[in-house]
């Protein structure tokens, strides 16, 4: 007897197929049921009463059978029966003054110069479109956002490099060569410039030439490195100097190279009396600077020489002299050679700043303390209306008897910054004896985080702020790693209510729960 044959793959699919319906599903036997009505006794085996059933046949319309829809549409239940919200009358029944004021308002804070958002404004509808290409928004520019991603070239290969310095030297050619964008300079009074890696000096000749002068006010080449490289050997300060001849503020920090005295000299000359505000912060600057500030910009009113390396004796004395109007002063990580060494020199010395308000001299890590704090001393002495005071890494090595915080005059501090300042039991006495005498009720911010304060002395501190709870103006307080325990922040959110904010990260003596920043919201669960 011969074995089975095994059916083959087509024969299997046949098979399948006549199994299945038309929709593919299995098809299911027909029953018929005969019910026996209960009534009738009468049984029949006759079958042929049966041969001429037709069934009737129903007519359907062909919409029952599709599947009903979800009439549930809680999600659009509140904008059920009403117009689209860009063909109402609000976006164009707006006067074109007003929403030019309102796009102007969102371009100085919102933007900070960054034309895309004005791109976006563009896309909601016609009238804002017509709206937002009016010439008068673009007083504010950050040139980068019309670069586009032309400057996120982190390469160090050579070709590469000059590849997209080709790029950007085209895309500023077109730029100043569009003809609705030379209209649109023309109104430029802010110009950000910083941040362009590729800036050389025949850029900035290019785009200045294509601006109007006279409106700029203030203009940007912060972190501009290849500014000085020029085809022609020009120097960026006389470029600045032949265009930008009303300047108010200036901002050149972070060019690394040294500034060149003649130009920087030449271009004081040029702004004269109209420089209020200038940045020489991350530069080489040379000794001469200051005087050749001071000579010429009698009206400046805010230095930034922070992190400069200084060659020389700088007379930051002069300011004092001739800036009667300078009110700010930041020289973090600087330490400048003057001529106040001791103690006597600082109080003999007749040099002040009476109408400084802002001053931020963190002291310098390689340096000797004493310098630095007589410097400090001698430009906080005087300064009655000084409100900002940054003191980063405060130490002192002098005599016992030195009291810093008492030679201060001041009683209008808001702003008191002693972060990984270095205090021995005696300077915490005398921060404490300064608070207490002038600052309880002016002082808004204090950062005290990763100093070595005396416990004792941080009480007396606290009980000062709580004893004038009502006139005490403290909003946020900065704990971090000191030694501060869990009632003393207890008593003093329970009974100091101007406080908002405070820090405790990584205080030993808190609880864990508490080893966070608290805010208002949470000052409820202590004060109960």
């Amino acid at each position: 007897m011969s074995p089975k044959r095994k059916s083959s793959f087509t024969e299997k699919r046949v098979r399948k197929k006549k199994k299945k319906g038309l929709l593919g599903y299995t098809k299911k036997s027909n029953i018929l049921f005969f019910i026996k009505d209960i009534g009738d006794s009468s049984e029949t085996d006759d079958e042929s009463q049966d041969l001429d059933y037709e069934p009737d046949f129903i007519q359907r319309d062909h919409y029952t059978l599709k599947p009903k829809r979800n009439t549930n549409r809680s999600k659009n239940v509140g904008i059920k029966n009403q117009k689209n919200i860009f063909e109402c009358d609000w976006a164009n029944g707006l006067p074109y003054e007003i929403l030019l004021q309102i796009f102007s308002y969102h371009a100085l804070l919102n933007c900070n110069g960054d034309i895309k958002e004005l791109y976006m404004l563009k896309k909601v509808c016609k009238n804002w479109s017509y709206v937002a290409n009016d010439d008068k928004l673009w007083q504010n520019l950050k040139f980068s956002s019309l670069l586009g991603n032309e400057l996120n070239t982190f390469s160090t290969d050579k070709i590469t490099i000059q590849r997209s310095v080709n790029k950007i030297e085209t895309k500023i050619k077109n730029l100043c060569t569009n003809c609705d964008l030379k209209n649109k300079f023309n109104h430029i009074r802010v110009l950000d410039l910083s941040d362009i890696n590729f800036l050389n000096c025949d850029h900035l000749e290019l785009i200045l030439s294509n601006c109007n002068s006279k409106n700029i006010v203030d203009l940007s080449l912060a972190n501009c490195k290849k500014i000085n490289n020029s085809s022609s050997n020009k120097l960026f300060e006389n470029v600045i100097a032949d265009y930008c001849f009303n300047l108010k503020c200036l901002n050149l920090s972070g060019l690394v190279k040294q500034i060149n005295i003649s130009s920087i000299t030449n271009l004081f000359e040029k702004i004269n009396k109209n420089l209020i505000s200038l940045n020489l912060s991350m530069n080489s600057l040379p000794s001469n600077v200051i005087n050749a500030l001071t000579t010429y910009c009698e009206n400046l009113e805010m230095l930034d020489i922070s992190k400069c390396v200084l060659k020389g004796n700088v007379q930051l004395e002069l300011i004092s002299s001739n800036c009667q109007n300078f009110r700010c002063l930041k020289m973090c990580e600087t330490f400048p050679k003057t001529k106040f060494n001791t103690i006597t020199s600082v109080l003999a010395s007749d040099i002040s700043f009476p109408k400084l308000e802002s001053y931020s001299g963190s002291f310098y890590a390689n340096c000797g303390s004493n310098p630095m704090i007589m410097l400090t001393t001698k430009i906080c002495k005087d300064s009655e209306n000084l409100k900002f005071m940054d003191l980063r890494n405060y130490k002192t090595s002098l005599d016992k008897n030195f009291n810093f915080f008492s030679l201060i005059k001041t009683k209008k501090l808001e702003k008191l910054f002693l972060s990984h300042s270095n205090m021995t039991e005696i300077d915490s006495n005398f921060l404490y004896m300064g608070i207490k005498e002038k600052w309880t009720e002016s002082i808004v911010d204090l950062d005290l985080s990763w100093s070595t304060i005396d416990f004792s002395a941080l009480k007396k501190i606290f009980e000062c702020f709580r004893i004038h709870n009502e006139t005490c103006k403290l909003k946020k307080i900065n704990l971090t790693g000191t030694s501060v325990d869990t009632e003393m922040i207890k008593l003093l959110i329970k009974d100091v209510k101007s406080l908002e904010q405070v820090n405790l990260t990584s205080c030993r003596s808190i609880d864990r729960g508490m080893k966070r920043v608290i805010f208002k919201d949470e000052f409820r669960l202590f004060r109960d």
